[in-house]
């Protein structure tokens, strides 16, 4: 896959492959019932990625007023370090400003240094440690913060 990468709103159909993304992702994945009530949740978006018609990431952003929080992004193994990751955050960041968000949180593992290391280039900023946050294997959570200039505001 060499295609270029496109990230819109999920469709509930999708949830297969999401779901497949999910758990070769994660150790202590979403249940599928997780991401039914996301998908039906007025505050939650979800979006997926896609490379040569090929469902290769997803994200799920929560916005409640001006703060949000990125639940979760993932992309499939075959695809890592390819761009998946940043594409889907850009879209997150891009709509969340839009939204007239200021503040963006997300928790990342300790151990995650590609991840935290693409949100640092992003402009998030590690804030504060949540212990034994995960589980399987129990590790320490980095709490991360950017702030955003919403798309509405300071524009004369």
């Amino acid at each position: 896959m060499s295609g270029e990468i496109t990230v819109r709103p999920a469709s509930a159909d999708e949830l297969p492959a999401i779901l497949a993304i999910e758990n070769a992702s994660f150790t202590c994945p979403w249940s599928e019932e997780s991401f039914r009530e996301a998908f039906e949740a007025e505050n939650i978006a979800i979006y997926v990625a896609q490379r040569d018609g090929v469902l290769v990431g997803f994200s799920c952003l929560l916005a409640i007023g001006e703060e949000a929080e990125i639940l979760n992004i993932a992309s499939s193994p075959t695809v890592r370090r390819s761009g998946v990751g940043q594409a889907l955050l850009s879209r997150m960041i891009g709509e969340a400003a839009a939204k007239g968000v200021t503040e963006l949180y997300l928790e990342v593992r300790d151990s995650n240094a590609a991840a935290r290391s693409l949100y640092r280039k992003n402009g998030f900023t590690e804030i504060g440690i949540r212990r034994h946050y995960y589980i399987k294997p129990r590790e320490d959570a980095i709490l991360m913060k950017k702030t955003l200039v919403p798309a509405d505001k300071g524009l004369l």
